[in-house]
């Protein structure tokens, strides 16, 4: 059985699952020094069973017996198989990283109000964003007044309100102002930070910064016609190099190590106009179990497009195109 633990320190509350024991005798397989090794080292990576005798200077067959002991109570399971010479090795990881028990299991205990029922996937996805607690970067926007060598004006800053409203289940509340204009971000020279980015290139001069600096480029280099309606070029890139998406509807949404401090993270919500910025942006918030499903670290690349299905001139709905 699985259950919240929830813990505190001075400035934050956290809770992951724990597993519970229900009765006495599951719990044998780990009351075992070897096997309560052998879990430590299972949750930090799986491994072959192999690599763990080396490790604790153990003979093969023995770790091989106690690991078939700790399958068998379903405390790991096979991570993933790799050839090794020439035969198929299993590579083991554990089911759970937290035991318990519980002595009274009717017993409730105290009420608690929290926003911490969060989706792991967005967890992982926003990770670098949550440090010990406090929101660890910036949110930027593009300036609503005509700024930049075009002269470009954003008018889709408010988006970040609707995005800021969902990242607020999981992202805790700051003191600080954590909102600032392209602009603030480049006369504060703050380029090197953790970002979220709301807006395409043609409008957000810090998404303009970013991109000229990918190995693959989000955005078409060129930009076209004239503020509120600049575009970016071609369009938004593809995985196929003959294909851009030009239209104003078309977003996209992409996760890179910051190109100006590597340490740090970029996620931006970018359109090759307005109506694209709020397409990507409805992209995460209205469908993140899907865009999410199979993320689990590093780099992030979707591009989507924005539909009014209403017939109210708003974009309402969104296609994940790649």
């Amino acid at each position: 059985m699985k259950k919240k633990l929830l813990t505190e320190t001075k400035t934050a509350k956290f809770v992951k699952e724990i597993f519970m024991f229900d009765e006495p005798e599951k719990m044998k397989a780990i009351l075992n020094n070897i096997r309560w090794t052998i879990l430590e080292k299972l949750s930090k990576e799986p491994k072959f069973p192999a690599n763990l005798a080396r490790e604790m200077n153990m003979h093969e067959q023995k770790i091989y017996y106690h690991i078939r002991q700790l399958f068998a109570a379903d405390l790991i399971e096979v991570a993933y198989e790799e050839e090794i010479r020439g035969a198929k090795a299993k590579f083991y990881k554990t089911k759970e990283k937290t035991f318990g028990i519980e002595l009274e299991p009717s017993e409730r205990g105290i009420q608690f109000s929290t926003q911490s029922n969060i989706n792991k996937e967005l967890q992982v996805f926003f990770h670098e964003f949550y440090d010990d607690g406090k929101f660890n970067g910036i949110i930027v926007v593009g300036d609503p007044d005509p700024h930049g060598p075009h002269k470009t004006w954003a008018r889709d800053g408010h988006y970040a309100i609707y995005l800021t409203m969902f990242l607020g289940q999981f992202l805790p509340y700051s003191e600080k102002m954590l909102v600032k204009l392209d602009v603030e971000v480049r006369a504060e020279k703050i380029l090197d930070q953790n970002m979220i980015l709301i807006g395409g290139p043609a409008v957000n001069l810090v998404t303009y910064d970013i991109n000229s600096k990918l190995k693959q480029p989000a955005f078409d280099k060129q930009i076209k016609g004239i503020a509120p309606e600049a575009n970016f070029g071609r369009g938004i890139t593809s995985n196929n190099p003959n294909i851009f998406y030009s239209q104003n509807t078309m977003g996209i949404i992409f996760k890179e190590p910051n190109p100006y401090n590597p340490e740090k993270t970029i996620i931006a919500f970018a359109g090759q106009g307005r109506r694209g910025t709020k397409a990507a942006i409805l992209a995460l918030t209205n469908n993140w179990k899907t865009l999410l499903k199979d993320y689990q670290k590093g780099t992030f690349r979707t591009v989507v497009e924005g539909f009014d299905l209403d017939g109210d001139g708003t974009v309402d709905s969104v296609e994940i195109l790649e």
